[in-house]
């Protein structure tokens, strides 16, 4: 059996608060024993594997979605919408009724 790290060791581990690590002991996985909380090692470090981001492998290289080609595909592209875009949409005319508030009136006091 490999030695048990209390919430504090495992903060220490991770570089954030034993707050944290009580609020998120569930992810990690922990053991009670009575009313103390122990983390195994192996636990805290499949963790922090699990949450590594990027290149996991270095055949695999950091790609852009138009290098995938996925932007190539029909129907999947997009127009970026600019700032012009936009204050051309609002200056145009609306199409339609135009769109009428029924704000009450206030009453004027005599």
């Amino acid at each position: 059996m490999q030695a048990l790290l209390n919430p504090q060791e495992v903060a220490n581990l991770l570089g954030v608060s034993a707050s944290w690590v009580y609020a998120n002991k569930a992810r990690i996985g922990f053991i009670t024993i009575g009313t103390a909380v122990r983390f195994e090692s192996d636990d805290v470090t499949r963790y922090a594997q699990s949450r590594k981001r990027g290149p996991q492998h270095e055949e695999r290289k950091w790609e852009s979605q138009s290098d995938t080609g996925k932007s190539a595909a029909v129907g999947s592209s997009r127009k970026r919408t600019t700032v012009s875009d936009i204050n051309a949409r609002l200056q145009a005319p609306r199409k339609g009724k135009s769109r009428q508030t029924n704000t009450p009136h206030r009453a004027t006091l005599q």
